[in-house]
């Protein structure tokens, strides 16, 4: 199983990301639910780069991705960042609705 956890500062703001784990909805290669979870980490993580102008942290390693948010950002950083996050959120939320045994976000 795919765990996602989301870490937010005062309530509101994600400030970081783990997923860990394999989803084993079907044979490597075939996996639509990796797949999906993996897309969406990914994106995020580049749409950040393209679109805030900033590289966050990022440890990668084998069924494991942590991303964090730098905390030094101008305000249209975080703005575009929040929206990003939240993105990835939901995106990871929608596809637990339909696939609740192969990923968990918490």
């Amino acid at each position: 199983m795919i765990e996602a956890k989301f870490t937010r500062k005062d309530a509101d703001r994600i400030v970081s990301f783990e997923m860990s784990g394999h989803a084993d909805f079907a044979e490597s290669g075939s996996d639509i639910v990796c797949a999906a979870a993996s897309v969406l980490a990914i994106n995020v993580v580049n749409s950040i780069d393209e679109l805030a102008g900033y590289q966050p942290i990022v440890d990668m390693d084998d069924g494991y991705l942590f991303v964090e948010i730098l905390s030094d950002l101008s305000d249209k950083q975080i703005e575009t960042t929040d929206i990003l996050m939240n993105s990835l959120y939901i995106g990871l939320r929608d596809i637990e609705k339909e696939y609740e045994s192969y990923i968990r976000v918490k």
